[in-house]
């Protein structure tokens, strides 16, 4: 994680525009009719209020806009301004055809089966823990019956860049909702810091990675 003192006090959040009916895509759901596509990403005016370094992805929102006719899924991003920062690299990633899916209803579902949760439960016994991944469960772990309606209009599959794909760790610095095979998805651009840190002996570019 990103220690305190790297980041600075300056944080703006930024969300999909439905100006260019390009970007504005229809979904065969009830709930909403269309979504947004057109790219979140940091707004260059806000380097002029502070002085290089660059703009990661801090926090993430879903809202709508229009009414139930014309009701548009949209996407907002909190950035947060992270100083002596340059980006050695980006990559626009998608989640892969096998991931694992459906992780935060999972965490539910898992949650309220837990022998915590009920009064009279016997001692749990000890498993191995058991490895949800895409070799164990190609299609993603089993969701909740109640989510799987969901699982028809939205593709749960995470998004994933981290220390297994080399250099090192990503940030976000943006992302896109898309409509793909009929479902809502999430495209996602990840990308590696250079950090500058001038206080070591022999003022040195170090490649900063964050998780």
């Amino acid at each position: 994680m990103l220690g305190d003192s790297m980041a600075s006090s300056m944080s703006e959040w930024r969300e999909s525009e439905d100006t260019d009916p390009g970007y504005i895509e229809a979904i065969q759901w009830n709930s909403y009719s269309c979504i947004s596509t057109s790219v979140v990403k940091y707004n260059p005016e806000w380097s002029k209020r502070v002085s290089g370094g660059v703009f990661i992805v801090t926090g993430a929102q879903l809202f709508t806009k229009g009414t139930w006719a014309r009701k548009v899924l949209h996407l907002r991003l909190l950035y947060t301004h992270i100083p002596k920062c340059t980006i050695h690299k980006s990559e626009w990633t998608r989640a892969p055809a096998a991931s694992q899916k459906g992780s935060f209803f999972t965490t539910i579902s898992t949650t309220l089966s837990s022998p915590f949760m009920h009064r009279n439960a016997q001692p749990a016994q000890k498993h191995e823990p058991a490895q949800l991944n895409s070799g164990v469960y190609p299609d993603g772990p089993p969701v909740p019956l109640q989510s799987r309606k969901l699982l028809k209009f939205v593709d749960m599959s995470e998004v994933v860049k981290g220390a297994h794909d080399v250099p090192g760790h990503w940030l976000v610095t943006a992302a896109k909702l898309v409509k793909e095979a009929g479902k809502i998805g999430l495209h996602v651009k990840f990308a590696l810091l250079n950090y500058d840190d001038t206080e070591q002996p022999h003022g040195s570019i170090m490649s900063y990675h964050c998780k």
